[in-house]
């Protein structure tokens, strides 16, 4: 055991290195999600994106209340990149969405781009057991 004081240097070590560690650690998009999304000339669409963690990242399914997907639509092209993630999947149609979210604690928001150039903004609320 090495004796001696703490020096103000050693503490603004051990403080930048915990900072660094918190920063490295993967954010955490596991979960069910509840949210919601505003679709031009049509209304309010409540949203649930159930996230799971894998081995190479994250899965997920979608589920909406207007009927634009059907019943657990999965996620494709899920990336994350700190507390960013972008994926993409198709409504009841057939036509493709991609949607980009940013993670802050138990909340998300974002933007989804339809293929036909409609967009609108997400927001999500991790659901609380």
């Amino acid at each position: 055991m090495i004796k001696g004081r703490i020096t103000p240097a050693s503490l603004v070590f051990l403080f930048l290195a915990l900072a660094v560690g918190l920063m490295a650690q993967a954010a955490d998009f596991a979960g069910t999600w509840l949210g919601k999304t505003e679709i031009p000339d049509v209304g309010v669409d409540e949203l649930t994106l159930v996230m799971e963690k894998t081995e190479s990242g994250f899965k997920g399914k979608l589920t909406d209340t207007l009927g634009m997907l059907t019943p657990e639509t999965e996620l494709r092209d899920v990336q994350t990149t700190g507390n960013e993630m972008t994926a993409s999947f198709n409504l009841a149609d057939g036509a493709a969405v991609k949607f980009k979210l940013n993670l802050e604690g138990d909340k998300m928001t974002g933007i989804w781009e339809h293929q036909a150039g409609g967009a609108g903004t997400l927001e999500f609320a991790r659901k609380k057991i």
